[in-house]
């Protein structure tokens, strides 16, 4: 099981890819976003949420 660090640390890899990739790989870019939701929503949190925890980090 992964630490709620290595956790934001994977939703912040994938937000980046998302943004990096959205023109080139539209649907795996999508995917990439939404398995970042689903996993800070395992936290009961929104992705807005876990990105503005990953300075304090």
């Amino acid at each position: 099981m992964r630490t709620p660090q290595e956790d934001l640390l994977l939703i912040e890899a994938l937000v980046e890819y998302h943004a990096d990739r959205k023109d080139v790989q539209p649907e795996r870019a999508a995917r990439a976003r939404v398995l970042a939701g689903e996993i800070a929503g395992s936290h009961g949190l929104e992705i807005e949420d876990t990105m503005g925890q990953r300075d304090s980090v």
